[in-house]
């Protein structure tokens, strides 16, 4: 029954899962692959290699999971259409895009602003970027452990990274640690924040 195709389809439509248990043949079957994936964009893996390169295909995983990127070939992981499709749906599939798509600006930029997380998968380049920094740091403070010295020592930067997540001053500049500022702000928004400030501002009564 693994090898009937109406059988698989019927399984696939209602599982995308269901890909793994069928033959190695209708695992190479387009629109059996096609269905499978629309359901579920991970069932990608349990595709014929033939499909994880097939643009259609691909693009219809990763506009379902993104993380589906992950499966596709190398040639589709450095396909500008299909990451940008993949980090818009799921941040962390900046991960398994090209090298040269993780230094393209508004492939990160998208990741970015979905979650700020993802600055840790963008190229050096793009974490010494102070608009994609901005865009990282406003959505998730603590992705500021993963820019530049030159912009964890950026005042404005660092102030939208602690008012999104005190924690955030810990992977401040020493500078800006010291910063009065800065710290109260990223007390007020997490108490604990006060053991990454300077030891002067720790004797800050009003800090």
């Amino acid at each position: 029954l693994r090898a009937d195709r109406e059988v698989v389809l019927a399984a696939v439509r209602q599982r995308g899962w269901a890909l793994q248990h069928a033959s190695e043949e209708l695992q190479s079957d387009r629109e059996i692959v096609l269905a499978a994936v629309q359901e579920n964009g991970m069932a990608l893996q349990h595709a014929s290699q033939e499909l994880q390169a097939d643009r259609e295909v691909v693009l219809a995983a990763v506009q379902q999971d993104g993380s589906a990127l992950a499966h596709a070939s190398e040639e589709l992981s450095a396909d500008r259409e299909v990451v940008l499709t993949a980090v818009k749906q799921k941040h962390w599939a900046l991960r398994h895009a090209s090298q040269k798509l993780r230094a393209d600006r508004e492939v990160v930029l998208a990741a970015v602003r979905q979650r700020g997380w993802a600055l840790q998968h963008a190229s050096e380049e793009l974490q010494s970027d102070r608009e994609i920094v901005l865009a990282a740091v406003q959505e998730n403070g603590m992705a500021l452990q993963h820019a530049s010295q030159e912009l964890q020592a950026d005042r404005e930067v660092v102030l939208a990274a602690v008012q999104q997540d005190g924690s955030a001053l810990a992977h401040a500049s020493e500078e800006l640690s010291a910063d009065r500022e800065v710290v109260l702000t990223a007390v007020k928004q997490k108490h604990w924040a006060l053991r990454h400030a300077s030891q002067k501002l720790r004797a800050d009564r009003e800090v």
